[in-house]
């Protein structure tokens, strides 16, 4: 019996760090889902292989952004990276 490949993948992130590469390829964000409620937090997400302060496509900031999902549904032609301020548990939808 074969298998199915999921549809989309997913990259957890526990802790706030700097230039958190999703994919280093093109691909495609579908949602970010924050886990916790994080005071003056910051997610960067921006369209690079390396570089979360690079070509910034999304900003979410504010005093709690989760728990939430934040729906995107948008392209990436270099790769997919973040940073992430003083925001914990955080999971990128791409493909």
């Amino acid at each position: 019996m074969a298998q199915i490949e999921p549809m989309f993948n997913k990259h957890y992130q526990a802790a706030a760090d700097a230039n958190v590469i999703v994919k280093n390829k093109p691909g495609f964000l579908h949602a970010i889902i924050v886990g916790d409620a994080v005071a003056s937090s910051v997610i960067e997400v921006s369209d690079s292989a390396s570089d979360g302060d690079g070509n910034v496509k999304i900003y979410l900031a504010g005093d709690a952004l989760g728990p939430a999902t934040y729906l995107v549904n948008a392209r990436f032609d270099n790769g997919i990276t973040a940073d992430i301020t003083s925001q914990t548990h955080v999971t990128f939808i791409f493909r």
